[in-house]
């Protein structure tokens, strides 16, 4: 596959209708817009691409999507992979939009897709992790009924067989730890593959600054959404993380130098916080709502409702 002049692969716009057309069987209509950034990743890509456009709102037209891949340049058949899919999508309600070109790691391609997102809600996945068939469907009932801006799901890890074999509920995401960078070192780091955000909070972000994040762009993102939205939890499978060696998430120590360099000092009541939110992490699910019942989103089987 060759790049044109400005970089770009062979794109293939499918246009989608009229938002007014669309509806997930709430009062609201919908779109989403989700940025894959990628580099020589032939060996997982399919997944991670089939993952979104299969999730079941897309694919009972219920909501349109806008999917962004954001390619380094891939020398293996990374590019040709996403293409096949492409080539072979049959369904209006998906607009592609591929960009291939040399970057400077992974936040930079993430930051240029979000400058092109146009959904109403917008998340980015990594290839080689996955979302769940339904986790489209359960975010956008919870982003309508309840007004929610940003929302996560239960923190999942796959084997390199994609297999899930760890899943854990958070119990709460406080702003303040997160701005003192006790979320990772203290607390358990919010999984990027389970959260979803109102592109609204976009305006939140510097995205000059995220392009030059080598490790810890993810919470850099989370840093600056944090000082205007709070997070909500649902307990949910949305999406998850696959463990596989070679990952920038092995260099850790690097990972929490970048946290340092964003985030002030932790005081005294910062850890007093923590510690107490570390004890509410440890609780069963129920207790954890108990404590946290306005941000955490439990399904109700009489009501057949998130609540």
């Amino acid at each position: 596959m060759t790049p044109s002049l400005y970089g770009y692969a062979r794109i293939r716009i499918i246009h989608y209708p009229s938002l007014s057309r669309l509806s997930y069987g709430t009062s609201q209509m919908v779109n989403l817009s989700i940025i894959t950034p990628c580099y020589n990743a032939e060996r997982y890509i399919k997944e991670t691409i089939h993952s979104v456009i299969n999730n079941n709102l897309i694919q009972e037209k219920k909501a349109s999507l806008q999917y962004i891949i954001c390619d380094g340049g891939s020398s293996d058949n990374t590019l040709q992979c996403i293409q096949d899919i492409i080539d072979t999508t049959k369904n209006d309600n998906i607009e592609f939009q591929l960009i291939s070109e040399k970057d400077n790691g992974m936040y930079d391609a993430l930051s240029k897709g979000l400058r092109k997102i146009s959904g109403e809600i917008c998340a980015y996945i990594n290839a080689g992790d996955f979302y769940s068939p339904y986790a489209f469907e359960i975010v956008a009932e919870i982003f309508e009924k309840y007004s929610v801006k940003w929302l996560t799901g239960f923190n999942i890890t796959y084997n390199d067989k994609s297999q899930l074999v760890s899943c854990r509920l958070p119990f709460k995401h406080r702003n303040r730890l997160i701005q003192c960078g006790l979320h990772g070192k203290f607390i358990q780091l919010i999984q990027q593959e389970s959260t979803f955000w109102h592109s609204s909070l976009c305006d939140a972000i510097d995205l000059d600054r995220l392009s030059k994040f080598n490790y810890a762009g993810d919470y850099y993102v989370w840093l600056s959404l944090s000082n205007i939205s709070h997070l909500s939890i649902v307990e949910a499978w949305l999406g998850g993380f696959r463990k596989h060696p070679g990952q920038l998430s092995e260099n850790i120590n690097e990972y929490y130098q970048e946290i340092d360099s964003i985030t002030r000092r932790a005081t005294s009541l910062d850890y007093i916080y923590a510690s107490y939110d570390l004890i509410g992490w440890q609780l069963p699910s129920k207790f954890k709502k108990l404590l946290n019942k306005n941000e955490i989103y439990r399904y109700n089987h009489q009501s057949q409702l998130f609540e």
